[in-house]
């Protein structure tokens, strides 16, 4: 109960009870109330002696008679009709009149009987009746008595405008009121400012605390000075103010347990101030101050977990963006503990710090730990797109192949892998995979990792090494989608016993179901193995079908047509080859199997001694596709082409009839 809550105005209605040597409050007040009938009627005598219009005395003794008649309800507790009466000489006595006190008297009655809607009518007409020069000789300490009752019954049923009038009017003349009066009257601001705070009233929360503040010893304004803050920063408009009254707060108080919580706060209000268009204009003064909050809150409170917090929300800013003090922190954190203490996230952005501030120490030590704590791949993802290129290379290279025992995650390598496969750094991957073997049974090694490693080695033309991992993916790994599939029995083809790339182009098929493209890669494969058996009728079969299919990328069905002339090629079929190789540019006018047919129908014209048309051949392969890689060999062949030996039918050639892929 509030010291004003305990002060039993109901005394209006009850003796004084003189327990006391010296009256109590409560007595003071009976005497002031009861008083102030006795000064009523004879302000009002007095006013009648001193009339000189006869309406005005009759208007006076009928007051008179209406004062008397209240003054006897109040006798016998009528308050009912005490109050019915009090408002009706309220709304049409003469300005002569006061009745003040009668009001409050009245209205502390209907408080106590739990009329809190007619007590709180009657506090206000008390309010405004001081207001009239009728109570210009009503002693101060008693005008501030009644609108600090007032204002306490306000603040208790949470009229919110009217208790802080109250309360400000009260508070005007401070000096009148006693230390217990004034304390009183400071505790209401302080509730009335909580229940305002609390229910989006920040304007009258405001007000509220900065009177307590007004009110209050220096040494004991910590919760009015944070309730002011607090209700600049809920009032979304003064985000400023806000942090800079948070940090009056903690100069103020710093030892206040609320002290990081303030500063926290305060940088929340200048973040989201970013958000808002109408403050733009404020940008260039809340960028300083955010960063000397934020510097304050690490300073006072790096234990803390605010601290913790305020750091965080940089984890994905760019170096630039983070603040030397958040930089500082971080650094501090690593070298005191390796990081153990930080996540995923802070790991990252101490790894980025060190490579901006080219910090070995923080580098090594960050590197470890983020393969450590990533447990998602995600962070490590993060990391690598922020990192310059050959920072990010360099932390690939320790992730792929760390040292043993490490405890790097398999997510963390496996992001690194990715990376790495993306921009096509495939020596690099050929080296992480070369750094182990199919045969370890590697926990941190998942099956994505794999499939990279085996196509950095078919990138690398490592094809031995490269089927073992296929294998192992396919055999062990149970990986069944087709791109693994395919490349299996790629390598099968070539590397492994014709029954068993029989049956891994059977699985890429069953894989392939009905799309159009991927029957149409397997149908290449199946044409490959289909040579390598000698069986170039079938091997033509397959490959003509994918010519036909028209819905398909040029480039395959112009390899397919060029495959179909190496066929007849390998046949010794010369004229035939000559002629699936020139449908190729009609496929594929611009592709790059363009150039491989103009090499080998150059070859075939050769083998039929027609050594000008495979002149004519290598000079169109030299001079519209010079960067081919077929056009050295083009060079070379025109060099040794002598017009005065043509080559003789059925001679053996210098080609290379493996089949080119």
């Amino acid at each position: 109960m509030g010291y004003l809550e305990g002060m039993k105005f109901n005394v209006f209605f009850a003796p004084p009870v003189r327990t006391h040597r010296r009256a109590s409050l409560e007595n003071m007040l009976y005497r002031i109330v009861f008083l102030g009938s006795t000064l009523l009627l004879a302000g009002m005598v007095a006013t009648r002696s001193t009339s000189v219009r006869a309406g005005e005395v009759a208007e006076t003794e009928s007051v008179l008679e209406q004062v008397a008649k209240l003054n006897q309800h109040i006798r016998e507790g009528e308050t009912a009709a005490a109050a019915a009466l009090a408002r009706q000489l309220d709304e049409a006595a003469p300005l002569n009149v006061d009745l003040s006190l009668s009001l409050a008297q009245i209205a502390r009655a209907s408080q106590s009987l739990g009329d809190h809607e007619s007590a709180s009518d009657l506090f206000r007409r008390a309010c405004a009746a001081l207001d009239r020069p009728a109570a210009g000789q009503m002693a101060a300490e008693t005008a501030s008595l009644i609108r600090l009752s007032a204002a306490w019954l306000f603040v208790k049923t949470h009229q919110v405008d009217d208790a802080i009038t109250a309360l400000e009017t009260s508070l005007a003349d401070a000096a009148v009121m006693t230390v217990p009066q004034k304390q009183g009257a400071v505790d209401l601001c302080l509730e009335l400012g909580d229940y305002c705070l609390h229910h989006n009233r920040t304007d009258v929360a405001s007000k509220a605390y900065e009177l307590a503040m007004a009110h209050t010893p220096s040494e004991k304004r910590a919760k009015p000075m944070l309730g002011a803050a607090f209700s600049a920063a809920l009032a979304g408009d003064r985000p400023i103010e806000a942090a800079n009254r948070m940090l009056a707060f903690v100069d103020a108080f710093p030892t206040h347990p609320d002290a990081a919580n303030s500063l926290r706060a305060g940088i929340t209000c200048l973040t989201q101030m970013k958000a808002l268009p109408e403050a733009v204009p404020m940008q260039n003064d809340a960028a300083p101050l955010q960063n000397k909050v934020t510097a304050e809150l690490l300073r006072r409170f790096p234990e803390s977990t605010q601290a913790a917090e305020v750091v965080a929300s940089y984890s994905h800013q760019t170096v630039d963006q983070i603040p030397a003090s958040v930089r500082r922190w971080v650094v501090e954190r690593i070298i005191r503990e390796d990081g153990q203490s930080l996540d995923a996230n802070l790991v990252s952005m101490a790894m980025r710090i060190a490579s901006d501030e080219s910090h070995t120490e923080i580098w090594e030590a960050c590197q470890l730990q983020l393969g450590q704590k990533d447990q998602t791949g995600q962070t490590t993802a993060d990391v690598l797109a922020a990192l310059p290129p050959a920072d990010a290379e360099r932390l690939v290279a320790f992730l792929l192949a760390p040292p043993t025992s490490s405890g790097i995650g398999p997510l963390a390598r496996e992001s690194a892998c990715r990376w790495a496969g993306r921009g096509e750094k495939w020596s690099l991957l050929a080296m992480a995979a070369e750094s182990t073997s199919v045969e370890i049974d590697d926990a941190s090694r998942t099956a994505t990792m794999e499939r990279l490693f085996a196509e950095a080695l078919m990138q690398m033309g490592q094809r031995d090494e490269a089927h073992r991992w296929w294998t192992q993916l396919v055999d062990h790994r149970g990986v069944d989608d087709f791109a693994t599939l395919l490349r299996c029995a790629e390598t099968e083809s070539s590397l492994g016993t014709v029954d068993g790339a029989s049956k891994r182009i059977a699985a890429a098929a069953l894989a392939a179901g009905e799309d159009r493209f991927r029957r149409s890669l397997v149908a290449m494969l199946a044409a490959e193995l289909s040579i390598r058996r000698t069986r170039f009728d079938e091997a033509r079969g397959e490959l003509e079908s994918v010519v036909r299919t028209g819905q398909l990328d040029t480039s395959l069905r112009g390899r397919a047509q060029w495959m179909i002339g190496e066929t007849f090629y390998l046949q010794q079929r010369y004229t035939e080859a000559i002629d699936a190789y020139r449908l190729v540019a009609g496929i594929d006018p611009d592709g790059e199997w363009v150039a491989a047919a103009l090499a080998e129908a150059g070859k075939c014209f050769e083998q039929l001694g027609r050594t000008r048309d495979a002149a004519v051949c290598y000079s169109t392969l030299v001079s519209r596709h010079s960067d081919s890689q077929y056009a050295a060999l083009a060079s070379r062949r025109l060099a040794a082409l002598a017009p005065a030996e043509p080559t003789k039918p059925g001679s053996p050639s210098n080609s290379n009839k493996t089949l080119r892929r």
